[in-house]
């Protein structure tokens, strides 16, 4: 279970502030994009632009990061932070 506020999630949606998130299979960065308190769940895009559904119940730690630079995949730009 998270012990990250839905206010505080709230916050880094509206900062576009990515977050890497560990559960019991993976630890990766994600930018999250929605979420829904009341089905505990949320959306949020991997390094690669493909748009996840996480359960919050499911989360394990989940802390922001600071990415430098740009990700690319195919020779387009997936997303640039900065």
């Amino acid at each position: 279970m998270i012990k990250v506020s839905c206010k505080q999630l709230t916050n880094w949606i509206q900062q576009k502030q990515p977050v890497m998130i560990k559960t019991a299979q993976v630890e990766t960065t994600f930018l999250i994009v929605k979420l829904y308190e009341d089905a505990r769940k949320m959306f949020a895009y991997d390094r690669y632009a493909k748009l996840t559904q996480i359960a919050l119940d499911d989360i394990i730690s989940i802390q922001p990061v600071r990415i430098d630079g740009s990700f690319y995949l195919e020779n387009r730009l997936v997303k640039a932070i900065g």
